[in-house]
């Protein structure tokens, strides 16, 4: 029988046998948190090298999808990827096409009000109980100096995702946030009570399952913030974003 070393391309091979885990992980009913065979198990369950399995396992390590720690407990476990993975490679990504914070609030545009749409339908006690205190937070921040009322706004906008109940857009969304933050631009002088109050505007939408009137509103928030950066911080806006400083958001907000 052909092994797997001879049927795959041996550069694809550690991505082909990563990939070769992870189905196994479901087939298996592998849940976050518990280990894997050792690694000789391993080398003869997949039929490849050491080599080979310790480059899928360290694929899967920076993905996040998996958990390796050295001593006689220690080994492989299974992971929950954090949303920053997506945010990291989707931060390379838009750097090397040159995307701009201008390139971001515009996707935040075309997806968020959809995702508020979601939200109005799909929402819980729980999340409901969230967007509260989003609202409650932005708007004690509202005259602070600093950077809370841009954290608390972020906040936000993950927790209206998370209500979706969709797993992609929970995921995307806050990456795209962080994009937003890469860059220092600043809320428009007054705008930062109005935009509070729209916030909670929106959350009482998603309360009432209003869902036509939680995309509107989120649309025109966004779209109103972005025609106020237009006039007063053209410069900002056409800044491109850089891949490290999206990292370096992602780690401080999923890490905090």
């Amino acid at each position: 029988m052909t092994k797997p070393e001879q049927r795959v391309r041996r550069g694809s091979l550690p991505a082909h046998t990563a990939r070769r885990i992870i189905r196994d992980f479901a087939d298996r009913g592998v849940q976050p948190g518990e280990g894997l065979a050792d690694e000789a198990t391993l080398v003869e369950r997949y039929g490849v090298s050491r080599g080979t399995l310790r480059e899928a396992l360290r694929l899967l390590q920076f993905l996040g999808a998996v958990t390796v720690k050295a001593g006689p407990q220690g080994g492989p476990r299974l992971a929950t990827p954090d949303p920053a993975v997506v945010g990291s490679a989707l931060g390379m990504v838009v750097q090397f096409h040159g995307a701009t914070l201008r390139s971001v609030f515009e996707a935040r545009l075309a997806i968020e009000p959809a995702v508020a749409g979601l939200a109005a339908e799909n929402r819980t006690d729980e999340n409901l109980a969230q967007l509260d205190d989003s609202v409650s937070a932005l708007r004690a921040s509202v005259g602070q100096r600093g950077p809370a009322y841009a954290q608390h706004a972020a906040r936000y906008s993950l927790r209206v995702a998370q209500a979706s109940q969709n797993a992609l857009l929970a995921a995307l969304v806050p990456a795209l946030v962080a994009m937003n933050t890469t860059v220092a631009w600043r809320y428009p002088s007054g705008s930062r009570a109005e935009l509070a109050d729209r916030v909670a505007e929106i959350v009482e939408a998603i309360r009432a399952g209003d869902a036509l009137t939680s995309r509107t509103a989120t649309h025109e928030m966004i779209n109103g913030l972005l025609l106020e950066l237009e006039s007063g911080q053209r410069q900002k806006l056409d800044s491109v974003i850089l891949w490290p400083d999206v990292d370096e958001v992602l780690e401080r907000r999923y890490h905090e």
